[in-house]
């Protein structure tokens, strides 16, 4: 079968589960073990979408104190800590999920991982729902030098399926996976429902934009 695209990739965070609320948590719980005060959700989805060393430095920003090396330390040990605690407490898989990349898998489509997300929690994570298995190649922010924005990971799995950047096809939600396709080539659809500071996705110009996951069927032409 002559299918435009070979392999599909996606993001994790804001794109496949809805992770905000165990994010949530996790920035709270840093706060109560520092005796700041604590964030809402809201706040906490204007930080997320860059890797988590990005979310604890705009949770320290926010705190709007200087501090110095040592509590900052601290800061990162608690941070570390409870991220690794919270990982499936509150989070949902976004609606369609699971049926689309069941059905996406069973036409014979290869399927892919790339997160700015620590890598020794991407497996867990996707575990946890019931989709690990779904994944022929799972990316996190450890698995190769650089992250997106940056192709890189785009590139290495070009490389390691064969293919083209032309025929791979990523699914997103923030700034960073629109930038990242179109450096490598790949056309890239953009969720409107995940985490992107808040800023419309349609302002980084994906090949596609949509607010239902189940439409990347279609966008396949399938």
């Amino acid at each position: 079968m002559n299918r435009k695209y070979k392999v599909i990739g996606f993001d994790l965070d804001g794109t496949l589960i809805n992770t905000l609320p165990d994010l949530t948590l996790v920035a709270n719980a840093m706060f109560l073990e520092a005796g700041l005060p604590t964030v809402t959700q809201q706040k906490v989805l204007t930080w997320i979408g860059k890797g988590a060393d990005i979310f604890f430095q705009n949770a320290i920003n926010h705190t709007g104190r200087l501090l110095d090396a040592e509590q900052l330390v601290k800061m990162r040990t608690s941070f570390d800590k409870y991220y690794a605690i919270y990982v499936c407490e509150e989070s949902t898989l976004f609606p369609n999920v699971k049926e689309t990349l069941e059905a996406l898998k069973a036409k014979g489509y290869p399927l892919v991982v790339i997160t700015n997300k620590p890598t020794k929690l991407v497996e867990p994570v996707l575990s946890a729902f019931g989709i690990y298995h779904l994944f022929d190649e799972t990316l996190g922010g450890q698995s190769l030098p650089k992250i997106k924005p940056h192709p890189d990971p785009m590139f290495f799995i070009c490389e390691k399926f064969g293919i083209t950047p032309q025929e791979l096809l990523f699914v997103g939600d923030s700034e960073n996976d629109i930038i990242a396709s179109k450096a490598a080539g790949c056309d890239v659809v953009g969720l409107t429902y995940g985490y992107n500071y808040n800023i419309p996705i349609e302002q980084s110009n994906p090949t596609f934009v949509t607010s239902e996951f189940k439409d990347v069927l279609k966008i396949v032409g399938e």
